[in-house]
């Protein structure tokens, strides 16, 4: 009797327990969807759609769209690409340390320049914030807010 009753709250609380999720986690959840039904119908984009949770009530999302052309104009000496390059890779680290595994699959890519000097390529980006070579809003100075 006494092992019924425990076993009734148990399957009792599990449901409960998987019902909580924060207004992030649900809003993260449904851009993923929206985006992985949206790749499924041909749209290219979508596809490299990685969404991370910030916060109670904040997501994030990134595209890995631009990873291949930051790549070659970063390769091809261009150093604003080689910094934002290193703010996108920076960030997916980031959030492919908290369990993320789309974000840990595009860094473990070998999309990513070798021998680069990602510390000193994050502060120069971070200094660009600073002075305007980047406009606060861009992708790159908001990331690096995340950082």
């Amino acid at each position: 009797m006494i092992r019924f009753a425990l076993l009734l709250c148990v399957v009792t609380l599990i449901p409960a327990l998987s019902a909580c999720t924060t207004p992030a986690e649900d809003a993260a959840q449904k851009i993923q969807t929206k985006a992985d039904e949206t790749c499924k119908a041909g749209n290219e984009a979508a596809c490299h759609t990685i969404v991370q949770v910030l916060g109670p009530t904040k997501v994030a999302f990134e595209s890995t769209l631009s990873v291949d052309e930051l790549r070659e104009d970063c390769t091809s000496g261009k150093h604003t690409a080689c910094e934002q390059l290193a703010v996108k890779h920076a960030e997916l680290s980031s959030w492919c340390s908290t369990g993320n595994t789309r974000a840990c699959a595009e860094v473990e890519a070998d999309a990513w320049p070798h021998g680069w000097d990602e510390p000193a390529l994050l502060d120069a980006a971070r200094l660009g914030c600073l002075q305007g070579k980047f406009q606060k809003d861009s992708d790159t100075c908001q990331a690096l807010s995340t950082l």
